[in-house]
C-alpha cells in the first residue's frame, strides 16, 4: 500500500509540475502577444462593457467586424488605410476579443450586434456600411435585420450565414466545460500554437500561399484564456442561432454584396454565400477562383472593391428614394 501511495503521490506531483509549467508558459506567451499587439484605438463604455475600436478617416461611415481568432488589427494591417481616404472607417473588437470586454453570459451574434449598435450611436456613426468577415457575417446580417432603416448596406466576406451539417469541433466545445475547460484554456492554446500555427494558417489560406501581410496578424491575442473561451462560446452558439436567423434573410432590403473564395474550406462558399445570394434576390456576389478563407489578407483589393460597390448601390438607392419622395410631394 505504501508503494502505491508513493507512486500516486509522485504522479500527482508530476502532473502539478507539468500543469504549473504549462500555465506559466501560456501566461508568458499571452503577455508577449499583448506587448506585440497593444491596443491601437479608443475605449468606449457600451452597456457596461469596455469596447475597443479604431476610428479613422472621414466620409460615409464604414464598420469592419472581424471573425473568429481576430481583432481590429485584421483590418488595420490590410485595408483600413486605403479605405480611410474616402470613408470614416470604424473597426471594432467584438465583445470578448482583442481589448473589448464581454458580458458574463455568452453573447450570440444579435446580442453582439446590439453592442455594436450602441457604440455607433454613441460615436455618431450614422447609416453605416456593415462589413463582416467570417463569423461576423452572421453579425452584420443580424444588424441589418434588427436595424435595417439605419444601415446603408452590407458586405459579407467569406461570411457564415447558415447552419452547417457537421458537429461543432471539440476544440470549441471543451473550453465551455466546467473545470476541464478552465484547465485547457489556461495551459494549452498558446504553447500548442508554437507547434501547430504554421500548418493551421496554411490550411486556412489554401490553396493560395500565405501573404506577407499575415506576419502582422494578431492571432495570438485570440489564444489568451478569456479570448479563447469567447471564441469557443461564439462558435458553439452560432449553429442554433443561424438556424433561426437564416429564415429571415428575405427581409433584408439594403444593398448586399457577398464575397467568397470558391476554394474556401473554412466557411463553405456553397452552403453559406451561394445560399445567401439565393435568399436575397437583389444581392450581388463576387466569387474568387482558387481563393481560400482570410480574404482581408489575401485579397484586400477585392474587399475594397466590394465596399465601394455597396456604397454606389446605396447612393443610387438613396437618389431614387429622394426622387420618389419629391414626386409624391409635388402631386
Amino acid at each position: 500500500m505504501m508503494l502505491i501511495r508513493l507512486i500516486a503521490l509522485f504522479a500527482l506531483s508530476v502532473f502539478c509540475l507539468g500543469f504549473g509549467a504549462l500555465y506559466a508558459w501560456n501566461t508568458v506567451l499571452a503577455r508577449q502577444a499583448e506587448t506585440t499587439h497593444p491596443p491601437i484605438g479608443r475605449i468606449a463604455k457600451v452597456d457596461g462593457l469596455d469596447i475597443h475600436y479604431v476610428d479613422r478617416g472621414t466620409g460615409p461611415a464604414l464598420v469592419l467586424m472581424h471573425g473568429i481568432n481576430g481583432t481590429v488589427q485584421d483590418f488595420s494591417e490590410t485595408v483600413m488605410d486605403d479605405l480611410a481616404r474616402r470613408y470614416r472607417v470604424i473597426a471594432i473588437d467584438r465583445p470578448g476579443h482583442g481589448y473589448s470586454e464581454r458580458a458574463d453570459t455568452a453573447m450570440d451574434p444579435a446580442e453582439q450586434a446590439a453592442v455594436v449598435h450602441g457604440l455607433l450611436a454613441q460615436i455618431g456613426a450614422e447609416q453605416p456600411i456593415m462589413v463582416g468577415f467570417s463569423w461576423s457575417g452572421s453579425l452584420v446580417l443580424a444588424y441589418a435585420l434588427a436595424y435595417g432603416d439605419e444601415v446603408a448596406g452590407v458586405v459579407t466576406l467569406a461570411g457564415a450565414a447558415y447552419e452547417w451539417p457537421t458537429p461543432v469541433d471539440m476544440k470549441y466545445r471543451v473550453p465551455t466545460w466546467p473545470i476541464v475547460g478552465d484547465l485547457l484554456v489556461n495551459t494549452l492554446p498558446l504553447p500548442l500554437s508554437t507547434l501547430l500555427a504554421e500548418q493551421s494558417v496554411a490550411s486556412a489560406f489554401a490553396p493560395e500561399p500565405v501573404p506577407d501581410s499575415y506576419d502582422q496578424a494578431p492571432w495570438r491575442l485570440a489564444l489568451r484564456p478569456d479570448s479563447y473561451r469567447a471564441n469557443a462560446e461564439d462558435v458553439r452558439l452560432l449553429k442554433p442561432f443561424l438556424r433561426e436567423q437564416s429564415a429571415r434573410y428575405h427581409e433584408i432590403d439594403v444593398p448586399l454584396v457577398i464575397v467568397t473564395g470558391d476554394a474556401d474550406t473554412v466557411v463553405s462558399p456553397t452552403l453559406h454565400s451561394a445560399a445567401l445570394h439565393e435568399a436575397v434576390p437583389h444581392s450581388q456576389t463576387i466569387v474568387l477562383p482558387g481563393a481560400g478563407h482570410p480574404l482581408p489578407y489575401s485579397h484586400p483589393d477585392v474587399v475594397i472593391d466590394a465596399i465601394d460597390r455597396v456604397h454606389r448601390l446605396a447612393q443610387a438607392a438613396d437618389t431614387r428614394a429622394v426622387t420618389v419622395s419629391s414626386l409624391r410631394e409635388y402631386r
